[in-house]
């Protein structure tokens, strides 16, 4: 069923949701069959309104969004519709609710006044500092000089040079003698694809279906053509690694190698037929094979299994939030996640450094480089 107090804009604007839900832990299809229903919600009983927020995304980050997202999409439709009934023979540009900058813009003010007066949500997430301490996160201190601020990004002055604060650490540590990959998430979703497609695309798992999306792999100039691929569909949801649980553990036990060479070998002999899934989860880039490759060759293929397993328990769930650096040297290697002076862990970021806690166990630490000044900077040289 449905609460009655979305029943004007589920109509107008989500009719195409009216009939069935979606569990999101198994993305099972259940049929709506009682409709819309009176004081069924939370809000509409008098209980407190459970919070539900999206991830973090680029455009997306502020509390205000992750948490007020549903609220902001209605509000936004409403205005849509209020917009069409004053110009009812307008055809011009306004044909979609969701291409409206200007109603995205007011329906974000007037959420965040509303939030102001009368806040429905509590904003009660971990900070940094909460999560540095309770997990006994390391962190390294650097200390250096900013170039005035031209763009966005910020940037270091080395002596004459200016380098990215991320290739400031990767300097340090070179000098240090380890070598750098700098890798955030592209390259585990590489290495997820290559080595779980088959898998995750296997013909006898019965909830497997055709699926299509634009393939972007044409050649530039080209019309962008479908490309047609098998995939579960309850493909990165909690349920997936539930209810396949015992196929999981055989693939990991009879299929994946368990020597560097072996996992070298089967990576590149499975890096074109993973080519479908590879580009449904954006990790097609030559240069993102590249440093994936070089990530199986250097970790411990143990390693390289738990990660595999904290992906495909819950793929969409945990595919964001990895750290900037992989830093080597030998055997030796931890993984480093590049702060500059105001800047803190992203949501995806504290939920990754939990999760590593837990399931990963993989060496970590927090590179922080501390603004100073140019006179001070000298004086550190000396």
């Amino acid at each position: 069923m449905m609460c009655d107090c979305d029943r004007e804009i589920g109509t107008a604007f989500l009719s195409h949701q009216l009939r069935e839900g979606v569990d999101l832990e198994t993305q099972e299809r259940i049929p709506v069959t009682l409709g819309f229903q009176p004081k069924t919600c939370c809000e509409c009983r008098g209980l407190v309104p459970e919070p539900h927020p999206v991830s973090a995304a680029p455009g997306r980050t502020s509390k205000i969004k992750r948490y007020y997202w549903r609220e902001i999409a209605f509000r936004q439709m409403q205005l849509y519709a209020e917009w069409k009934n004053q110009h009812p023979k307008d055809d011009s540009s306004l044909e979609s609710w969701i291409t409206q900058t200007d109603f995205q813009e007011q329906a974000l003010f007037e959420i965040k006044q509303l939030h102001e007066a009368r806040p429905k949500y509590q904003f009660e997430e971990p900070s940094q500092r909460d999560i540095i301490e309770h997990f006994a996160v390391e962190v390294v201190d650097l200390h250096a000089t900013y170039a005035p601020a031209a763009t966005g990004k910020a940037q270091i002055m080395d002596g004459s040079e200016l380098f990215t604060v991320e290739e400031y650490v990767q300097r340090h540590f070179r000098s240090m003698g380890y070598e750098t990959i700098f890798s955030e998430s592209s390259p585990f979703h590489v290495l997820f694809a290559v080595f779980l497609w088959s898998l995750i695309q296997e013909q006898a798992d019965p909830k497997v279906r055709m699926v299509g999306i634009a393939d972007r792999s044409a050649p530039p100039g080209e019309k962008t053509r479908p490309m047609w691929f098998l995939l579960p569909d309850d493909f990165g949801a909690p349920g997936y690694g539930v209810r396949r649980r015992a196929d999981i553990e055989d693939y990991f036990l009879k299929v994946l190698p368990q020597t560097r060479k072996e996992l070298l070998w089967l990576f590149d002999y499975w890096t074109a037929p993973s080519q479908e899934l590879r580009q449904y989860l954006w990790a097609e880039e030559a240069h993102a094979i590249s440093k994936t490759r070089v990530i199986v060759g250097m970790l411990p293929p143990e390693v390289l299994r738990r990660i595999l397993r904290y992906l495909i328990d819950s793929y969409w769930r945990n595919y964001c939030g990895w750290p900037d650096l992989l830093v080597f040297k030998g055997s030796e290697f931890f993984f480093a996640e590049v702060k500059s002076s105001h800047d803190k862990l992203s949501e995806d970021q504290k939920h990754w450094v939990a999760e590593n806690q837990s399931h990963l166990m993989l060496p970590f630490k927090i590179v922080k480089v501390h603004r100073v000044s140019s006179q001070a900077a000298s004086k550190q040289h000396r």
